[in-house]
């Protein structure tokens, strides 16, 4: 079995060299990666399995896009230009695959064990039950299970599926590779699996400013598809940092007309805290550091007010496709 690694970039950087490097070290030897750039690069990848796609200033979706159509392998492997896979990445994938019933995988993007101090208090937060919810498998190993939704840092999908549903809608970015998911499900009548053994670790983006940018991003895109794809998008957790973050703007303002709400404003609020010193506790035993766990406490408390906020404007709102922009000397992507 052959696998297609797609990696969309808008220009060379030390993290798709990184990326290019650990995939060179695979134990895996049966694939070939497509790397989907802006423009024509030099580059120092040497290794004929590797190669350079010029797609123009489009999205990631279209870039993915434009890769599968030259891809030869049986099953595309999206893989985020941030990303690395771990060393059996592939052999764990080609084990499942093995089934042909099988026509999409997730695995879980944890954080690198090299990650900087700020970065994986980025990861801590992701980790949490509290600011993840039911997606927290997304960024650590967890049990298998059934998914409907998933991202493309770490998305296995055969070709045939992948043009079967006519690949990633280039409309929306973040959020092309839910449509993508959902185009999947509705094809094949069922969803797909999540695997824990398929690792790639995932560079966070660091807290607070690059991060946070990210999660507004995620929340305006959320919030329009939990308008117009309610099948995976209208879920509960979705609406709870929005939820939230109006009780706590809205709820003085109704206890001035009926002070009764005090208490319940009080009770729910003292409630909200002893789950998030819980989150606290969690990381202060685990990385004996209470620097990290007041950075990933406020981290928490600041995903659900920004992520909220904005997930109310892309309901009101369609969210637009912009392009991240490029630091000229680092190649890398400025801000979140």
């Amino acid at each position: 079995m052959k696998f297609s690694i797609i990696i969309p970039i808008r220009a060379l950087n030390s993290f798709v060299q990184e990326s290019v490097d650990h995939i060179k070290a695979l134990t895996y030897k049966d694939f070939e990666v497509l790397i989907v750039t802006d423009e024509v690069e030099a580059n120092s990848f040497a290794d004929a399995k590797v190669k350079l796609l010029v797609s123009g200033k489009v999205g990631p979706g279209e870039k993915r896009n434009f890769a599968a159509k030259a891809a030869i392998g049986e099953v595309l492997a999206f893989l985020d230009d941030d990303a690395y896979p771990a060393t059996n990445w592939l052999d764990e994938a080609a084990k499942l695959f093995s089934d042909a019933s099988v026509f999409a995988l997730g695995g879980p993007a944890v954080t690198p064990p090299t990650a900087s101090f700020l970065e994986k208090c980025a990861g801590k937060i992701l980790e949490s039950t509290l600011a993840s919810a039911g997606t927290r498998y997304r960024h650590r190993p967890e049990a298998r299970r059934a998914v409907a939704d998933y991202p493309s840092v770490n998305l296995f999908v055969r070709k045939e599926a992948f043009a079967k549903v006519g690949g990633y809608s280039i409309e929306f970015w973040p959020g092309e590779d839910t449509k993508l998911c959902l185009d999947l499900v509705k094809a094949y009548g069922r969803p797909f699996g999540y695997d824990p053994r398929p690792i790639v670790y995932h560079h966070r983006r660091n807290v607070f400013i690059p991060y946070l940018k990210q999660i507004s991003r995620y929340g305006r895109h959320r919030g329009q598809f939990a308008r117009i794809f309610p099948e995976t998008s209208r879920l509960p957790s979705y609406f709870a940092p929005s939820i939230f973050t109006l009780g706590l703007i809205l709820g003085p303002i109704f206890a001035l007309v009926a002070p009764s709400i005090w208490y319940v404003y009080f009770f729910c609020l003292l409630g909200y805290l002893c789950l998030l010193a819980v989150e606290m506790v969690k990381v202060l035993l685990a990385e004996r550091s209470l620097k990290m766990a007041l950075h990933v406490g406020a981290g928490i408390f600041l995903t659900h007010i920004v992520y909220g906020v904005n997930f109310i404007v892309g309901i009101i709102a369609k969210p637009k496709l912009k392009l991240r922009s490029v630091d000229s000397k680092t190649r890398n992507y400025i801000g979140g």
